[in-house]
């Protein structure tokens, strides 16, 4: 996950308001996100079906009142009689009270994705599925006091949950959904600012989003196997009637340079069908642990695969995030072949100039290296 603050300087710098943002890794919905914030168009794709609802959820954003209504139409014909939970997976019972995991049931059955409406109180629900507990003990989420963002083992979450004695928390779904609504800063009137779709990144993009022609491509592609997303949302894509084996069949996540190279290959040439003549691409690339030395593999890209199709180098520069703010932290002393530097790497389809910096949201010195270098 790259910061808000990152996405926000190059949409504010590179683009103008109007101007369509895309980001075909979209996460969280970060870069769209922030685009739509900014006046631009913010569009998403993903493989992962998890980001798709998280980025549509930001894209096209209901007013509080439509939420509201909407939530007391699912509860008014919720009774906990009417829903079975003699079905579900054991770990997910483990997590839940049975009152709270027949409201999550009910919440789960009625709600729609493809509704806007509904799709934001999907991505809401997911976002509290698991959390821990604040300083009183009442819990921030629907489950035990889960220890990490992502969702652990289910194995390991059962042993965890055996060696604290954790008790499953009696909770009102639909009342700490009102009040989770309450702490967010809504629009008045809906908010429709972008589009989300499933999309495999190697695959042709759609010809709606070819002619449309992004002004600004800023993403952060899988890295050399940090983590695999579905494996570590098993949670959360419960609740989305979806399993973490499919989801990760469908992801890139490889431990091979040469099968990484080829994977770039095929994007960037699908982005290059994609971006505006006079628009800018930018990846988020991770530095990645190769036995004993980091692999700047933001540089590996541009040298095997970028260079020799055309592209226009700006530059790469070094972003260091402080080990308390990378996901993998998480993972203490096993965290995987994460590193704590990332690196832009910027370019466009043909030569040109950046425009100037004006903007001061973004904390870091802008000295992109050579090209050469």
């Amino acid at each position: 996950m790259f910061p808000p603050q990152l996405a926000h300087f190059f949409v504010d710098w590179l683009t103008l308001p109007g101007d369509a943002v895309y980001d075909p890794f979209s996460g969280r919905g970060t870069a769209p996100l922030e685009a739509v914030l900014l006046g631009r168009q913010g569009y998403g794709s993903d493989a992962n079906p998890l980001a798709v609802v998280l980025s549509q959820a930001k894209t096209r954003i209901p007013s509080k009142r439509t939420l509201l209504r909407r939530l007391a139409e699912v509860e008014a014909g919720y009774a906990s009689d009417k829903v079975s939970v003699s079905d579900e997976p054991e770990n997910i019972s483990m997590l839940y009270s049975e009152s709270t995991l027949r409201q999550l049931v009910w919440l789960r059955d009625q709600l729609d994705r493809k509704k806007d409406t509904d799709c934001f109180w999907i991505a809401t629900i997911l976002g509290m599925l698991h959390a821990g507990h604040n300083k009183s003990g009442e819990p921030r989420g629907f489950s035990i006091s889960m220890p990490n963002t992502f969702a652990m083992s289910p194995r390991y979450v059962a042993n965890y949950i055996k060696e604290h004695g954790l008790k499953r928390p009696e909770v009102d779904v639909f009342a700490m959904l009102r009040r989770r609504l309450d702490r967010l800063d809504l629009p008045e009137a809906k908010r429709q600012g972008g589009r989300t779709w499933t999309h495999d990144a190697t695959a042709a993009p759609p010809a709606w989003l070819v002619k449309r022609r992004p002004k600004l491509i800023f993403t952060s592609p899988p890295y050399l196997q940090v983590i695999k997303y579905g494996k570590y949302n098993w949670v959360r894509l419960w609740f989305l009637g979806e399993t973490a084996t499919e989801v990760d069949k469908r992801l890139m996540a490889s431990g091979s340079l040469p099968r990484y190279l080829t994977f770039m290959r095929s994007v960037s040439e699908r982005l290059q069908q994609v971006v505006a003549d006079d628009g800018y691409v930018c990846f988020v690339i991770g530095d990645v642990r190769r036995g004993e030395e980091d692999l700047n593999l933001a540089q590996a890209v541009w040298d095997e695969v970028l260079k020799d199709q055309g592209w226009h180098l700006h530059g790469i520069i070094p972003d260091e995030i402080p080990q308390q703010h990378k996901v993998s932290r998480i993972w203490k002393n096993n965290s995987g072949k994460a590193t704590k530097v990332d690196r832009l790497l910027l370019m466009s389809p043909s030569p040109s100039s950046l425009p100037a910096v004006t903007s001061k949201t973004w904390s870091h010195s802008l000295s992109f290296a050579s090209p050469e270098t």
